[in-house]
Order: C-alpha cells, then sequence, then structure tokens
C-alpha cells in the first residue's frame, strides 16, 4: 500500500511543481520535498522500525515519480489531446 501512496505523491508533487522546478531554488525545494514525502511515507507504513534502509527506496519511488509527474505526464497528456481533437 506504501508504494501506491509514494507513486500517487510523487505524480503530484512533480504536477504541481512543473512550473518551479527548473530554477535552482524550485529544484532545491523539490529535492527536500521529495526527501521528507519519502521519509513520512517510510515512517507512517512502519516501515522504518523493521527494515530501515527502506526509506531510501521510497525516497526512490517518489523521485521518479515526480520527474514522470513533472515531465512525462504532461507531454503525454497534451499528445492524447492533439490525438483526442483530430479523430
Amino acid at each position: 500500500m506504501g508504494e501506491i501512496v509514494a507513486w500517487g505523491l510523487g505524480l503530484a508533487l512533480g504536477l504541481s511543481m512543473r512550473q518551479t522546478i527548473t530554477t535552482p531554488r524550485g529544484l532545491t525545494i523539490t529535492l527536500i520535498s521529495v526527501l521528507l514525502v519519502g521519509g513520512l511515507i517510510t515512517l507512517a507504513a512502519g516501515e522504518v522500525w523493521v527494515e530501515p534502509w527502506l526509506i531510501l527506496f521510497d525516497i526512490g519511488q517518489v523521485a521518479v515519480a515526480t520527474v514522470l509527474g513533472a515531465f512525462v505526464l504532461p507531454a503525454a497528456l497534451a499528445r492524447l489531446r492533439r490525438i483526442a481533437r483530430t479523430s
């Protein structure tokens, strides 16, 4: 269940910060947000008490989902809109 939350929050984070992620200050804020969200997901799932190294896995999932949400998802949605208009 934590993986779904990590991917969902990462996508939401990427979509919400896609305008500011291109500036150095925005990139720093995004990196801090990814670390916080990944850490909180691990803490909320209780995985940090069983296997502390899993925090790296959750942070990685949030980071990949953030990149996908910031760059890939908007491009894919724009392409789908163009396809829908032509048909």
